[in-house]
């Protein structure tokens, strides 16, 4: 089988990568960086409402990236469409983390711990996953 060649990555996500090093130190230096949407979604564990998201409908080629901090989180081929938010099968290895919650666990970036969403059982083949 012909592996398929990776995507693209994102210009704009690039660009809004930062180092480990340059992460904010405080919520209030996060609260600073982020719009206030974004603020409350990646650092307050908001969830923006259903079918409203800009990447929803994006079906590109590419990779998906934090963003807080820019790190790469999901590639486009991992996409599909579920239920109202973006959903993935599956992320980059060591991009995404989880906590336990009540539920199901919360998807965090592993560099800036930014929230993603849950993590659920209910997704296709080959995870089962739905992030």
């Amino acid at each position: 089988m012909e592996k398929k060649p990776d995507p693209p990555a994102c210009a704009s996500c690039e660009s809004a990568a930062i180092s480990e090093n340059d992460l904010p130190a405080t919520e209030e230096a996060w609260k600073e960086r982020l719009s206030p949407e974004r603020f409350y979604i990646l650092r307050q564990r908001g969830t923006e409402p259903s079918g409203s998201g800009e990447y929803l409908h994006h079906h590109e080629d590419g990779i998906y990236a934090c963003a807080g901090c820019g790190q790469p989180l999901y590639d486009s081929t991992t996409k599909y469409d579920s239920c109202g938010w973006p959903s993935f099968w599956d992320s980059l290895p060591g991009a995404v983390a989880t906590r336990a919650e009540p539920g199901a666990p919360e998807a965090i970036c592993s560099r800036c711990e930014g929230h993603l969403g849950h993590v659920f059982d209910d997704g296709p083949p080959p995870t089962g996953k739905r992030h």
